[in-house]
């Protein structure tokens, strides 16, 4: 008769063999002999496993583990069957003593990962990764897990070291390539794209990839090679709605209109409760306000939403409703530099300067605002005791809103700081000389020493600036040898009499609302038929492009090829009459020199013109021609014109 342990023998040859019934009958009559065998249990458990019974081998193998619980390779078989069983919780228990067991075993610490994953239990899972690679430092899919992982936990920078090191153990890792990539996209690391664009050669059929991809490009402002990720991504899953969205938002910083609002219209019938496709619609409707109050009836809460409408019921002058609109964005999300600036705005509009400055200081927070922060480490002035300190005093946005604020820098001196400003290079012989400060240096120069920093649109904020209390003007005086010289050719014995009048009729095209706020050369032609009058052009820039081919009247004389800086200009305008402009840098530099300047507003202006009045509390010497109605240059310069005939029919 066979002994106990030659007839495991016997039965396991079997099993081994692939003859499972002899095998299972085999230790059947083992088990009923002897009913706590645990190697018995354990591979009668595992035949059955085979066989597909894993309720009733789960219980076999509890019975051995029980049995011979210091048994790792046990608990190891019992872990699988439990997972196989959609347990993973007890398969995470079953590895983790397993694993107590044999430390030094990968072979568990990586099952143990897995099993710790699918329960939920990320703690577990990473540390189980980390213990896998410490025992075995070459293997990069516990590496790239454990990356994986430590991305999702918000743990950025230890993800990218991690993944890194995954990559280089294994290059052609693609699930580690997207997961490297997102990250460094996280960080702002502009590998991103390159880590990506390697996931997507190893993961071709993965549409996720692409759209990461085409997400890392969109934020390098790659907008051509977004386009092609996106289109990637789509051709692999046609519903992606975040592809369509960013596909339609990267064609528009390209200027493909058209495709933008054809992915838009794409999505929203896909998903047309896709209140971000929807205000992302209304974005290629500037006038509109349908789509956004589609997207507010859908989400409530779309700050981006409340902000849009809000803005186009500020351009629609509907000011009570769109200030609601905007505290509303507020209140959501308070941090928001953008809902803030546009509430600014707003604000600064109706004159409600005490909480429209607070809110203008969110700018350098906005993603497309024209200009960076500076990052001086001195700190900002605010109004503080300056007296015996010296101070920076810069630049930003544009040229007019430089002119315009420089008003302030004679009373930051009279405070008794010592002033330095710094501007654009062609501003600086025009604010040379200008009372109490010190110098004035070219942006890009050498600073010298200061203690304090103040953008030049701060400091209306430092001096509690309201209505009544805005600095003087004229500020600004043009140099006098430049201003004689310009006088005698403007006088000269080639020029006829007549009322001597510069005219500006275009903006800096690259600033965001330039086309509403620039009538154009041809929309003012009425202003160059008022006899009377000899017309000067000022205009710079490519404005100055519209002059090519174009007829123009005796009594008008372009003076741009001879003009050097804007005190070339201060110099002419010392000699006019009189200026008219656009809502551009020389209606700010004639109101700054204090000569009469009538500047031409859209129906929507600028916060600095406020609303509903013919006057400027910035400029005594200017007067208001606004358009009755949105686009209607017409009305203005027939105004304009007609005031032209009265005031030269007087000289």
């Amino acid at each position: 008769m066979a002994t106990l342990d030659e007839a495991l023998a016997i039965a396991l040859d079997l099993h081994t063999a692939g003859r499972t019934e002899e095998a299972e009958t085999l230790y059947g009559r083992i088990l009923d002999a002897v009913p706590d065998e645990p190697n018995a249990l354990h591979l009668y458990g595992l035949l059955c496993a085979q066989g597909g019974r894993l309720e009733q081998a789960t219980g076999l193998l509890e019975k051995a583990v029980a049995l011979r619980p210091g048994l790792p390779d046990y608990r190891a078989n019992l872990a699988m069957l439990h997972q196989a069983r959609g347990n993973p919780a007890a398969a995470a228990q079953e590895y983790r003593a397993a694993l107590g067991l044999r430390p030094d075993s990968a072979a568990l610490a990586f099952p143990l990962a897995g099993a710790a994953r699918q329960a939920g239990d990320g703690g577990l899972a990473l540390a189980a990764y980390r213990r896998t690679t410490l025992i075995q430092p070459d293997l990069a899919e516990p590496m790239a897990q454990a990356g994986i992982l430590l991305r999702h936990a918000g743990r950025t920078s230890e993800a990218v070291s991690t993944l890194r090191r995954a990559v280089r153990l294994r290059p052609d890792h693609g699930e580690a390539w997207h997961h490297l990539g997102v990250a460094l996209q996280r960080v702002g690391d502009p590998d991103a794209a390159t880590a990506l664009a390697k996931a997507a050669l190893l993961r071709p059929e993965d549409a996720t990839v692409r759209l990461n991809l085409g997400r890392a490009y969109y934020d390098a402002g790659r907008w051509e090679a977004t386009v092609v990720a996106l289109r990637g991504a789509l051709a692999l899953d046609p519903a992606s709605g975040d592809a369509l969205e960013l596909l339609a938002a990267a064609r528009r910083k390209a200027g493909g209109e058209g495709e933008a609002v054809a992915a838009l219209r794409r999505l929203l019938r896909l998903r047309p409760d896709a209140a971000n496709g929807w205000y992302a619609l209304s974005l290629d409707d500037p006038g509109g306000l349908g789509a956004l109050h589609r997207a507010l009836a859908l989400r409530p809460d779309h700050r981006n939403a409340l902000s849009g409408l809000a803005n186009r019921l500020r351009d629609r002058r509907e000011i009570t409703a769109a200030l609601r609109l905007h505290d509303r964005a507020v209140r959501l999300e308070p941090a928001s530099a953008e809902a803030r600036w546009n509430r600014s705005l707003a604000r600064l509009l109706v004159g409600d300067w005490a909480g429209g400055w607070e809110d203008y200081e969110a700018r350098w927070g906005v993603a497309d605002f024209p200009t960076r922060r500076r990052g001086l480490p001195q700190p900002l002035w605010c109004g503080e005791d300056i007296a015996g300190r010296s101070i920076l005093l810069h630049e930003e946005q544009g040229r007019g809103d430089a002119i315009q604020f420089v008003r302030y820098a004679p009373l930051v001196a009279a405070r008794g700081a010592r002033v330095l400003l710094e501007v654009g290079a062609d501003l600086v012989p025009l604010f040379h000389g200008l009372p109490g400060v010190e110098r004035v240096v070219a942006r890009g120069e050498l600073l010298p020493a200061f203690d304090w920093q103040c953008p030049l649109l701060s400091l209306p904020r430092a001096f509690a600036t309201r209505l009544e209390t805005i600095p003087a003007a004229p500020y600004l005086t043009a140099d006098p040898a430049r201003a004689a010289a310009w006088t005698e050719r403007l006088a000269g014995p080639d020029q006829p009499d007549g009322l001597r009048v510069g005219l500006v009729w275009a903006g800096n095209p690259q600033f965001a609302g330039d086309r509403e706020r620039s009538p154009g050369l041809a929309a003012l032609a009425p202003l160059l038929a008022v006899p009377g009058c000899r017309v000067f052009g000022l205009q710079l820039g490519p404005g100055h492009d519209e002059l090519t081919g174009r007829a123009m009247p005796p009594s008008f004389t372009d003076l741009a090829p001879e003009i050097r800086d804007f005190a070339d200009t201060a110099a002419i305008m010392a000699s006019l009459d009189l200026v008219v402009s656009s809502c551009t840098a020389p209606a700010h530099l004639a109101g700054a020199l204090g000569v009469p300047v009538w500047v031409l507003l859209s129906h929507a202006p600028d916060w600095r013109w406020l609303l509903d009045r013919a006057d400027s509390p910035w400029y005594p010497t200017a007067r208001l021609f606004r358009q009755p109605r949105p686009g209607d240059w017409a009305a203005v310069a027939a105004e304009a014109a007609a005031a032209l005939a009265e005031r030269a029919a007087r000289s």
